[in-house]
This record gives structure tokens, sequence and C-alpha cells, in this order.
């Protein structure tokens, strides 16, 4: 077996450039509604229309998060990291000088290409750090203080600038982060060596991921109902606002919860009851009634970032060559494009939301299958190493 040090020390300004970057980058997932808008109001298109450019944007994201985890002892690092930033700028930039809509599709997908090299390395060079795992719990938090900000600033700038005043931000706050990103180590990231066999660690990679996705599939699909659903519990676009403000600044406190619950137990179990809890909260999602909207919204968006926390680590604790964490990455932004496509083709929600919360609690509920196997491979192998 081979034996090597499975986390580096990293100085640093190498710790805050792999965080603060992809955290950053994730922007582009958890503030979709404002981009959405963006779109809408600049190249007066309907919101079918502009589901283009938002579903190329989070395609090219997932693809290239994947490509990552994929092809991760390949990269430089900090060459891949320089050229996200880069390419995620550009996309901003050619999206604020597009003459069409077409053009802007582009600059989203190339955009997106920037962004999942940034989430993917970026994250994936936590898993391999010194303390990067509590790193990790940590990165929902900011890229939820983030996307609260571009709530709060954005619809101000817009009075200003106008409809891209979100596309605007991301250009300049690339444009700030760019230097951080030549701070990465410029050597290769190598393939680690684990403590099991290469077949079991697929298995556990591949059941991860497709948990990672299945809960996307589920929790990201309402959440771009989310004014929608808002509407059908009788709240006005205001309320519906502050309802989707106080769940960002709430999320910011959750990854402090979730790494504490990491610190005790390093277990897929809580993953598991968010993912039930998260079931019935898709239930409720759609009942139309004011009051159980907003304490459900705030619950789920908790439920969720908690997930994305744990999930993070839990994979930087089981593969610190960062693969996994690029992947489940991945596996979140992909079902922010097959969880809408899937409700597109086989519902109808003309006149009834409630086929939506079915679908929701399906999804969450299917999380148990691979979440069942990981717990059969971990108690075939033995605990998880510790962080």
């Amino acid at each position: 077996m081979v034996s090597s040090n499975p986390h580096f020390e990293a100085t640093t300004l190498q710790k805050i450039s792999a965080l603060l970057i992809p955290c950053f980058a994730y922007v582009a997932v958890l503030g979709i509604p404002i981009t959405f808008t963006g779109i809408i109001d600049t190249f007066s298109v309907s919101t079918a229309t502009a589901t283009i450019a938002t579903t190329t944007e989070i395609s090219c994201i997932a693809l290239a998060s994947l490509f990552v985890s994929l092809a991760l002892s390949y990269f430089n690092p900090r060459s891949a990291f320089i050229l996200g930033v880069l390419f995620a700028g550009l996309g901003q930039l050619g999206t604020i000088l597009s003459p069409d809509f077409t053009t802007a599709v582009i600059s989203r997908g190339i955009a997106g290409l920037g962004e999942g090299l940034c989430i993917g390395i970026g994250f994936a060079s936590l898993a391999q750090i010194a303390g990067g795992t509590r790193l990790l719990g940590y990165s929902a938090g900011i890229s939820a203080a983030v996307t609260l900000t571009a709530f709060l600033v954005v619809p101000k700038a817009h009075d200003q600038i106008g409809p891209l005043a979100i596309f605007w931000m991301l250009l300049i706050g690339y444009a700030a982060l760019l230097p951080l990103a030549f701070k990465l180590p410029s050597k290769k990231i190598e393939k680690l060596a684990a403590e099991i066999t290469g077949s079991a660690l697929n298995l556990r990679g591949v059941c991860f991921f497709v948990l990672c996705l299945l809960s996307s599939m589920g929790a990201n699909t309402l959440w771009l109902y989310f004014e929608q659903a808002g509407e059908n519990a009788h709240l006005d676009f205001a309320q519906i606002g502050m309802v989707g403000s106080v769940s960002m600044l709430g999320c910011i406190f959750v990854p402090a919860a979730a790494n504490f619950i990491f610190s005790k137990v390093q277990n897929i179990v809580p993953l598991v009851v968010v993912c039930l809890c998260m079931a019935v909260t898709s239930h409720l999602f759609v009942v139309p009634n004011s009051t159980v909207f907003v304490c459900v919204a705030i619950t789920m968006s908790f439920l969720y970032v908690f997930l994305l926390a744990y999930a993070r680590m839990y994979s930087s604790s089981f593969d610190s060559s960062g693969r996994t964490t690029a992947a489940a990455s991945g596996a979140d932004t992909l079902g922010m494009v097959v969880g809408p496509m899937i409700v597109a083709v086989t519902l109808n929600l003309d006149t009834d939301f409630s086929p939506l919360g079915d679908y929701g609690i399906l999804m969450q509920i299917l999380c148990i299958i691979p979440a069942t196997i990981l717990i059969a491979r971990k108690s075939n192998k033995g605990a998880l190493p510790s962080i």
C-alpha cells in the first residue's frame, strides 16, 4: 500500500484563495433568481426564453466541476484557477456587451465554465489542505453571505445602472479576486493514496454523487419555483423577497451547526436525516398558506445549506484527493438542470402546485438508497479516517 500525507500545509493566502473564490462563484447557483431577472429585463425576453441562458450557465458549471473531478490529477491548480476566474469575468463582460440574446447565452456559457473551474479546483484544494475540511463546512455560509449581499445591493444598483447591475457586480468581484488565484500551488494536484481499494472507493464516490444529485434535483427545483410558490401562498413580490433575504441571512450561521455535528459523528446519518426532513418540507412548500410558506421556505433553506456544508466535509473526510468534493459540487449544479427538465416534461403546474411537492418528496426519499450503500461500505471497511 502506498503511504502519503493526505493533507498539505497551506499558507493563509492559499486557504483564503481556495475558500473565497469558489464561494463567490457559487453565487451563480444561489443567486440564480437575480441573474434570471437581469436577463429578462435586459433583453426583453420571456421567462421561458431566459431559462435558456440560465440553464446554459448552470450546465457549464456542472460539466466543468465534473471534469475537474475526473481529471484532477492532471491539473496545474494555479493555472486552472486563474483560467477559471478569467473565464468567469469574461462571461460577465460578454453579457454586459452582448448586442442580442444569442450572444448573451454564449457569454453565460463561458461564465459557467469559469465558475465551474473555480468551484471544482477551489473545493478540491480545500479537501487536500490540512484543516480544509472545516473550511469546506463554512463555505456554504460564505456563499450565502455573498448572495445575501447581492440580494440587497443589486436592487439599489438597478435604479442607477439598470438591469445589468448583477453582471457588473460579478465582473468587479472577479477582477478583485484574480490576484488571489495566483496564490494556489503551481504543482499538479496528485491523486492521493486511499486506505481502501480502488473499486470500493469508486462505489463510495458514485453513491455519494448520486445522493447529492437526487437531493439537489428535489431541493433546487423547488427553489427555482420559489417566487411562484410564494404567489400561490398569497404573498406579493416584496414579501417573497423579504422571505428570501431572511433565509439567506440565517443560512450564514447554519454551517457552524454543520461543523459542530460533523466533529461529533463524522458519518452519513445527518445527511439522511436532512433529506427526510426536506421530504416533509417539500410537501408543505406548496401549501397555499402564507404562514406555512414563510416557515417552510426558511426551514428548507437552512436544511439545504446544512446539507451542502456537511456533504463537502464528509466527502473530504473519506477522499482527501478532493475528487469526490469536486464531484459533489458538480452533482449539486447538475441537479438544478436535470430536476427542472423532469418537472417541465412530466408535471402540469398551471393550476395545481401539489405535484411539485410530490416530486420533491420522491427525490429526497430516493436518497436513502445510495445512503444505505454508503453505510454498508463503512460498516465493512471500518470508521472513516479522522481529520
